[in-house]
């Protein structure tokens, strides 16, 4: 019988049964290979980690059934009006932590075959640090500074390093999430708090400081420092999706710079830039080389561990980068 990962309640996890329904005439039915988990949002949801006055506390709610949002699997049936899949092809789906999905197939864009089904699990995070790299205009910029080298700050350093930026500053606390940003393309590495490094930033840009900052913590505390370290008409992008967005405050540099802000989400498809043609642009940077994900998925779990994986990515974050839960055992 299908299974999936659900929240029951605040902090805790299960695996259970679920009825999948027939697929509409649009739609896929779909066997999950694996599913990549989104360490912070999960997190975030599983411990309730939000003010009740934000989009987070109108969405979700416990029971909460949706626990992921990134999945590649092969269709085992398509619906009387789907012509571009067939039966055996592989999908990539934003679609939660379960062993079967019925899915829009208008929702699914299909995997090359020489993309490694595991990395492109990716695709999901890489669709959400895009929307940094559209509204920085990643593909004219010089340099660039990443705060958070977490799965969206790994993604956002390999969408520069993709478009041609040519000096990619990224702060984190953790050295292993740094290396794996230089892997990725990042040519300066800052390990520590970003308020202790505003002197060696500011030596970007002929000395005054990266005129495009993103800040993909959602940690609030890290808004100032972003203002901070940008330079005078400079633009700072916040990409990390805080849970507690009345802590983020603005300092006098917002005026004293003349600093741009632009808030950017998932959801924000604009300019033509919609799901299915970021996959496709992603899955052609990976195969020509521009995109590499190698040493990202650091730990792969089965579902029936999930309690395991969470506890894992709650409490050892700065050791850990992609979770990985493999769906693909014969008896799902």
């Amino acid at each position: 019988m299908p299974q999936r990962i659900i929240f029951p309640e605040k902090g805790r996890v299960a695996l259970e049964s679920f009825d999948l329904p027939e697929p509409g005439a649009a739609e896929l039915l779909v066997r999950t290979e694996y599913s990549l988990m989104s360490i912070g949002t999960e997190t975030i949801i599983l411990h309730q980690r939000y003010a009740p006055d934000t989009h987070f506390a109108r969405i979700f709610s416990f029971p909460q059934r949706k626990t992921g949002v990134q999945a590649v699997g092969r269709v085992e049936a398509c619906g009387t009006a789907v012509d571009e899949f067939a039966v055996g092809d592989r999908v990539f789906m934003r679609m939660a932590h379960g062993s079967h999905q019925v899915q829009s197939a208008a929702a699914c864009s299909p995997v090359p075959d020489d993309v490694d089904p595991k990395s492109a699990c990716w695709c999901g995070l890489g669709k959400t640090a895009f929307r940094a790299a559209w509204a920085g205009d990643f593909a004219h910029a010089d340099h660039v500074l990443i705060i958070g080298a977490g799965p969206v700050g790994q993604m956002t350093t390999r969408w520069a390093c993709a478009e041609g930026v040519r000096d990619i500053a990224v702060v984190d606390m953790a050295e292993f999430r740094l290396e794996l940003a230089r892997r990725g393309g990042a040519t300066r590495l800052h390990s520590g708090d970003v308020a202790g490094l505003i002197a060696d930033i500011q030596s970007m840009n002929d000395g005054q400081g990266p005129a495009l900052v993103v800040d993909t913590t959602g940690n609030p505390a890290v808004f100032q420092h972003a203002l901070a370290a940008a330079a005078p008409f400079g633009k700072v992008i916040l990409l990390g999706d805080t849970g507690y967005p009345s802590r983020q405050c603005l300092s006098s540099d917002v005026m004293t710079k003349g600093l741009t802000i632009q808030a950017t989400h998932d959801s924000h498809d604009r300019d033509g830039w919609t799901q299915r043609r970021i996959d496709e642009r992603f899955f052609d940077d990976v195969k020509a080389g521009r995109f590499d994900l190698a040493g990202l998925i650091t730990r792969e779990f089965s579902p029936r561990d999930c309690e395991q994986a969470y506890a894992l990515a709650d409490q050892e974050r700065d050791s850990v980068m992609g979770i990985l839960y493999d769906w693909t055992e014969a008896e799902w």
